[in-house]
């Protein structure tokens, strides 16, 4: 199902937030960099290699040090919407690969990555299945696909969000419920090996926080698991 928004209104959107992207997202902290955090481990791939990651799409830059942190030999790809960010992050990381990305068509070769990091990137495609698609070709036999993402049931919490505290913003987006996204893994053929909701309480006391997070967990197979505004998926390319 194709989303009714064009690339070109996302990466309207993006630019004109960039400048203010990084000090609003350093107001809730924990909650925006617990992505990285929780993603880098779920990509699996060999320290010791010089393995092919793409990371889409890469916004300012702030997975970056995470993933050289956890895997210093990797050889980064990251594809961002938004020329202005990528300015931004060029002043943080002026050595690493940047590109523009469209979210539907990848500019690489067949089988060529050995993972994949994916972080609130689906949503904001204008055809989340023929990203999905891409994401499956150019991925290597055995690559690894980490993707995080809210549920459709966060569209509520997230404008109840926005009416008390500064938010960017998502401009252009469809939050997809976790069913949907499965079925589009399945059928382009990876092989799911992990589904988990987090951030049952993404916002307020570190405790409350905390306690959200043990509840969720708890019930990880059952239906509350969706009410966490970010859910991860873990896929492999299974030939």
């Amino acid at each position: 199902m194709k989303n009714n928004f064009t690339i070109e209104e996302v990466k309207k959107f993006w630019d004109n937030v960039a400048s203010e992207y990084d000090r609003i997202n350093s107001k809730i902290g924990d909650s925006h960099y617990q992505r990285f955090v929780k993603s880098v481990n779920r990509l699996n791939i060999n320290k010791n290699k010089e393995e092919k990651i793409l990371n889409i799409w890469s916004r300012t830059g702030n997975a970056i040090s995470y993933l050289k942190k956890e895997y210093p030999k990797i050889n980064l790809y990251n594809l961002e919407v938004s020329p202005e960010m990528i300015k931004i992050t060029q002043k943080k990381y002026p050595n690493e690969k940047l590109m523009i990305t469209d979210l539907q068509n990848l500019q690489f070769d067949t089988n060529y990555f050995d993972a994949i990091l994916s972080l609130e990137t689906l949503e904001h495609s204008p055809n989340p299945k023929k990203l999905i698609t891409e994401f499956y070709r150019v991925l290597k036999p055995g690559g690894t696909l980490v993707m995080s993402l809210p549920p459709k049931t966060a569209e509520i919490p997230l404008k109840i969000y926005e009416l008390f505290f500064e938010n960017h913003g998502e401009g252009p987006h469809r939050f997809m419920p976790s069913k949907e996204v499965k079925n589009l893994l399945k059928n382009a053929r990876f092989k799911i090996i992990e589904h988990s909701g987090t951030l049952l309480i993404p916002a307020g006391p570190k405790f409350l926080q905390q306690f959200g997070e043990k509840i969720i967990n708890i019930f990880q197979n059952t239906p509350i698991k969706e009410l966490g505004i970010r859910q991860f998926y873990t896929a492999k390319k299974i030939l």
